[in-house]
């Protein structure tokens, strides 16, 4: 499948607006406008580059925008010209997606995943940290996707998890289409990765195969809970 410009700049639109926290009269018909503002602001000012295919055989050629008509675009492009406070939402977006945009297609695409591994709203909703013990409940598990990808750390003593490397595991497991296959991942890679030996007490501790890391009764869904 193949992927233009035009689609990955409609994501990171989508994505970077839906973490805008309007307040006052941004609430309104006005904060509707600032969104689309925005996500025009996308469309119209990151430089377009040729499409990386993926599968030539299947190539899609994106003529035209699939959100907004020719007018609606025009009309939204003069209010950024025209309006102070529209042309600096549309700037700091713009910062917030260049990491996305710096991406290939290819690497956006790798950033999808299917639906084989068990998703979680939470690492455990009222639970604590494996390392510290201290109280880590709900939503309190840190992450960050682009800073450090396949981790979650405790807010209190900053520990990692989980502390195999996911990320090899995972790529062990993809399929000819791409999606991950717990059967086909090399299992031999589930281990704390800061102590390879098996005698090692701590070979095991914190490793989460996709499924969460269980000890005794407890369960940490770390990349389930990472995944959401």
């Amino acid at each position: 499948m193949d992927h233009s410009r035009a689609d990955i700049k409609t994501s990171v639109a989508l994505r970077t607006v839906g973490r805008w926290e309007p307040t006052g009269w941004q609430r309104s018909a006005g904060g509707c406008l600032v969104r689309m503002v925005v996500f025009v602001g996308l469309l119209a000012g990151l430089p377009a580059r040729a499409a990386e295919p993926l599968e030539a055989k299947n190539e899609v050629v994106k003529s035209q925008s699939m959100f907004c008509h020719a007018e609606v675009v025009e009309r939204l492009r003069n209010t950024v010209a025209r309006e102070p406070w529209a042309a600096v939402v549309v700037n700091d977006v713009r910062e917030a997606a260049k990491p996305w945009v710096a991406m290939s297609e290819a690497d956006l695409w790798r950033l999808m995943f299917g639906a084989t591994i068990s998703r979680s709203w939470m690492v455990w909703s009222n639970g604590h940290c494996p390392a510290c013990k201290k109280a880590v409940p709900m939503y309190n598990w840190q992450m960050d996707g682009l800073g450090r990808p396949w981790k979650t750390w405790c807010p209190h003593c900053n520990e990692e998890f989980p502390k195999n490397d996911f990320a090899a595991f995972y790529r062990s497991g993809l399929d000819e289409r791409g999606v991950f296959d717990p059967s086909r991942a090399d299992r031999s890679l589930l281990f704390h990765a800061e102590h390879p030996d098996p005698a090692d007490p701590l070979h095991r501790f914190g490793v989460d195969d996709g499924e969460g890391y269980v000890e005794g009764d407890h369960r940490w869904r770390f990349i389930g809970a990472y995944l959401i």
